[in-house]
C-alpha cells in the first residue's frame, strides 16, 4: 500500500489558463487550490477536478505553438530575443539547462502523472459514480501515465520509467535513474494498446464528452510513438553510442533494426482500421456542383467539430487558447491585432503546384532556389501572371465570406461564386500553387479576408481589401512588430474568431493533437522505410499501397495523384524533381501537416536532419523594402544554430538527483 499524506496540493492555481471552458464540453472543470486526499474522492465532483487536472497537460496546439516556431514552418520577431523569449534563444543556440525553458515537461508531467496513479488507487464508486464509470475514468489516467512518458521520452531522449506513484514528494523518494530509451517506448505502447481495450471508441453523450480519451486516443498516440521510435534518430544512430545511465546501462541502441519500422507500419494501419471502421474519414466541404472544395476541407480539418460534420479529428484538445495566435498571427490593419507570426520562405519553397508538381526542390548555399525542369510552371520573373479563378461555394462552417480567396461575395450568372485566387500582377512566386498554399500563407498584397470581413458593411459588402507588408505600411515593417520574412501565418486563423485584443479576451476553439491525415502519411512513410531495408526488399511489391495513402490526402488537398498522366508514379515524379522517393514522401507530410503544434519540427529530429536543416541562414522577402522591384527578393533575415536533438534536464533536478544524467552536450 502507498503511503500517502492526508493533504496535497493539487498544484493547480488560480492563475492556471482555462481548462476546457465550453460548458458543452466534458472537462468543464476547475480543481480546488486543496484538496483532502480521502474527500477529494468522496464526490462526483471532485472526481472531475482531479481527471480535469489531468487532462490539462495535454501540450496546447495554439498557446504552445514555440514547436513551430523553433523549427521550420514558422517565424517570431527578432525583438523578442530583448524580452526574454525563450524561442529566439532556441534558435540561435543560445540556451542552456539552466536558463528558462520553451516547455516544462519535465517537472509538469510527473506531477500529473503521479496524480494519475493516485486517482487509479483512491477512485471508487459513489451513489452518482458507477463502477462502470470509474474503470472508465482509471483507463482514461492509464492512457494518460503512457501520453505523458511518451512525450518525455521523445522530447529528452532517457527518461525516468513511473510505474507508480512515489510515496512523497520528499527528494529521497525521487531519486528514479533513467531507462533505456526502448525500455520506455515499448512500455508505453503496451499500455496504449491495453488501455485502447479499455476505452471506448466514442461517449454516448456527444456533447458533454466531446474531448474525453478514447480508444482511438490511444491507438494514435501508440502509431505516433511508434514511428518515432523506428526513425533515424533513435534506430541505428552511432552518435548515440557510449550514452548510459547512473548504472552504466546503454540509453540507445546503435543497431538498425527493420523491425521498428514494421511495427510502426502495423500500429499506424491498427489506427487507421478502427478509425475508419468508426467512421472517421477525411474532412471534405462540399461545393455546390457535388465536388469537394480543397480549399475550405483542408481549412475545415482543423478549425471543425465533429458536430459539425468534421470526422477527421482523432484527438481534439478543447478549449485551447487560441486566441492569443489570432492576435500575434492576424495582420496589424485589423484592429487590436499585432501582425507577427508568420511563416518561413523555406515552408513557401515546400508547397506543390496547381499541377501537383514539385515547384522547388532544395536551396543552394545564397538561399536562391533549385527549379526542377519537371514542367511545373514555377518561376519568380517578375509579375504579369493573368488572373486565377475557381469556382467554388463557401464552405458549410459559415454563413459570413468564404476567407480564401480575392472575390468571396461575387456571383458568376450560373449561381457559383468565382473566387479568384489570385489577380493579375500577382508576383509569380505565388501564382498558380496549390490549394492547401492559399489556406496555409498570407503573403503581401494578398487578400487579406479578416480585414475586409471587419470593414464589410451593407452599402460595400465587396470592398476588398489587401495585405501591404511594404516598409511603413499598415501591415509592413513600422517599428519592432512586423512579419519577419515577409509572411503571416494563415492556416490556424479566421475572422469568425478574432476576439477582443485590447482586453485580452480571447475566442476560443479546439486545438488538433491528432487527425486521420496523420495516420495516413505515417502509415506510407513507414511502409516505404519497411520495404527498403536491407534484407526486406519490398519496395516495388508495397508501391502501390504506399502510393494509395498519399493519394488520399493528395485527392483532398485537389491536386493531381501520383500515377495520374501528370505525374507519372512515385520513382517517376521524384526523377523529374530531381529528388530521392523518401524525400517526395516527407514533402506530402510536411505540406500537409505544417504549423500543427510543432510536427514538423518533431520530423526534422526523427529524420535526424534538424543540425544541416536548422543550422545556418534563414530567407525571406526583403521586409526593408518600399517598392514591388525591391520587396520581392530573397533576402537573409536571421543566421540559426542548432545545437542539440533532446531538450536538456532542467539543471535544478541535475542537481537534486545524482542518479540523473544529462545527454552529451549539455
Amino acid at each position: 500500500m502507498i503511503i500517502m499524506k492526508q493533504r496535497i496540493l493539487l498544484l493547480v492555481l488560480a492563475a492556471v489558463l482555462p481548462f476546457f471552458s465550453s460548458c458543452s464540453d466534458y472537462l468543464d472543470k476547475r480543481p480546488d487550490d486543496q484538496l483532502d486526499i480521502d474527500s477529494a474522492f468522496e464526490n462526483s465532483t471532485n472526481l472531475d477536478r482531479w481527471l480535469a487536472y489531468i487532462y490539462d497537460g495535454i501540450p496546447q496546439f495554439y498557446a504552445d505553438s514555440n514547436w513551430d516556431m523553433i523549427g521550420k514552418d514558422a517565424t517570431i520577431p527578432a525583438k523578442w530575443i530583448s524580452v526574454g523569449n525563450q524561442v529566439c534563444n532556441y534558435q540561435t543556440g543560445n540556451w542552456t539547462p539552466s536558463n528558462g525553458q520553451i516547455i516544462n515537461f519535465w517537472t509538469d508531467f510527473s506531477k500529473r502523472i503521479r496524480s494519475a496513479y493516485i486517482f487509479i488507487e483512491k477512485a471508487h464508486p459513489l451513489t452518482d459514480v458507477s463502477q462502470n464509470d470509474i474503470d472508465i475514468m482509471k483507463a482514461e489516467c492509464r492512457f494518460f501515465i503512457a501520453y505523458f512518458h511518451s512525450l518525455l521520452v521523445m522530447t529528452y531522449g532517457s527518461v525516468p520509467l513511473i510505474k507508480e506513484a512515489a510515496p512523497t514528494t520528499n527528494a529521497e523518494d525521487l531519486m528514479v535513474e533513467q531507462r533505456p530509451f526502448y525500455e520506455v517506448v515499448d512500455w508505453c505502447a503496451n499500455e496504449f494498446y491495453e488501455v485502447s481495450r479499455l476505452l471506448p471508441v466514442s461517449y454516448s453523450d456527444q456533447a458533454n464528452d466531446y474531448g474525453r480519451a478514447t480508444s482511438l486516443w490511444a491507438l494514435a498516440m501508440r502509431a505516433r510513438l511508434l514511428t518515432f521510435a523506428a526513425s533515424p534518430l533513435v534506430n541505428g544512430n552511432p552518435d548515440m553510442a557510449g550514452v548510459v545511465n547512473c548504472n552504466g546501462e546503454q540509453i540507445f541502441s546503435t543497431s538498425y533494426d527493420p523491425q521498428r519500422w514494421r511495427d510502426a507500419m502495423d500500429a499506424n494501419k491498427e489506427l487507421i482500421d478502427a478509425a475508419e471502421a468508426n467512421d472517421y474519414e477525411l474532412y471534405e466541404a462540399p461545393s455546390v456542383d457535388g465536388e469537394a472544395d480543397p480549399y475550405m476541407s483542408y481549412f475545415g480539418a482543423l478549425m471543425l467539430r465533429r458536430n459539425q460534420g468534421n470526422y477527421e479529428i482523432i484527438m481534439p484538445r478543447t478549449e485551447d487558447g487560441a486566441g492569443w495566435m489570432d492576435k500575434k498571427s492576424a495582420p496589424r490593419s485589423i484592429t487590436d491585432q499585432a501582425g507577427v507570426i508568420g511563416v518561413t520562405q523555406d515552408l513557401v519553397d515546400a508547397f506543390f503546384m496547381a499541377n501537383g508538381k514539385v515547384a522547388i526542390s532544395g536551396h543552394n548555399p545564397d538561399g536562391s532556389p533549385v527549379i526542377p525542369n519537371n514542367g511545373s510552371g514555377y518561376t519568380e520573373a517578375a509579375f504579369g501572371q493573368a488572373p486565377t479563378a475557381s469556382d467554388f461555394s463557401s464552405a458549410p462552417m459559415t454563413a459570413k465570406t468564404n476567407y480564401f480567396y480575392n472575390d468571396p461575395n461575387g456571383y458568376s450568372g450560373d449561381g457559383k461564386k468565382e473566387h479568384v485566387i489570385t489577380e493579375a500582377d500577382t508576383y509569380n512566386m505565388y501564382c498558380n500553387r496549390e490549394p492547401r498554399f492559399y489556406v496555409s500563407v498570407m503573403y503581401n498584397e494578398s487578400f487579406n479576408w479578416a480585414k475586409t470581413h471587419q470593414d464589410k458593411t451593407e452599402s460595400n459588402p465587396t470592398d476588398k481589401k489587401d495585405v501591404n507588408f511594404f516598409v511603413g505600411q499598415e501591415d509592413g515593417k513600422d517599428g519592432s512588430d512586423y512579419p519577419t520574412a515577409g509572411y503571416l501565418m494563415k492556416k490556424r486563423i479566421a475572422p469568425d474568431y478574432l476576439g477582443d485584443a485590447s482586453s485580452g479576451e480571447f475566442n476560443k476553439r479546439h486545438g488538433v493533437i491528432y487527425r486521420l491525415a496523420e495516420a495516413y502519411l505515417a502509415y506510407a512513410e513507414c511502409m516505404y522505410e519497411y520495404s527498403v531495408s536491407d534484407g526486406v526488399n519490398q519496395y516495388e511489391t508495397n508501391k502501390a499501397t504506399i502510393t494509395e495513402y498519399i493519394n488520399k490526402i493528395r485527392r483532398r488537398a485537389g491536386i493531381p495523384e501520383y500515377g495520374s498522366t501528370e505525374l507519372g508514379d512515385l520513382d517517376a515524379a521524384a526523377a523529374a524533381a530531381k529528388m530521392t522517393v523518401r524525400d517526395l514522401i516527407r514533402r506530402e507530410r510536411r505540406i500537409e501537416l505544417n504549423c500543427e503544434g510543432g510536427l514538423s519540427w518533431q520530423d526534422l529530429r526523427r529524420w535526424k536532419l534538424a543540425e544541416t536543416e536548422l543550422d545556418g541562414p534563414f530567407y525571406g522577402m526583403n521586409m526593408d523594402a518600399g517598392t514591388r522591384e525591391t520587396f520581392y527578393v530573397r533576402t537573409k533575415y536571421q543566421d540559426r544554430v542548432f545545437k542539440s536533438y533532446w531538450w536538456p534536464v532542467p539543471q535544478d533536478d541535475i542537481d537534486r538527483n545524482p542518479n540523473l544524467r544529462q545527454l552529451p552536450g549539455w
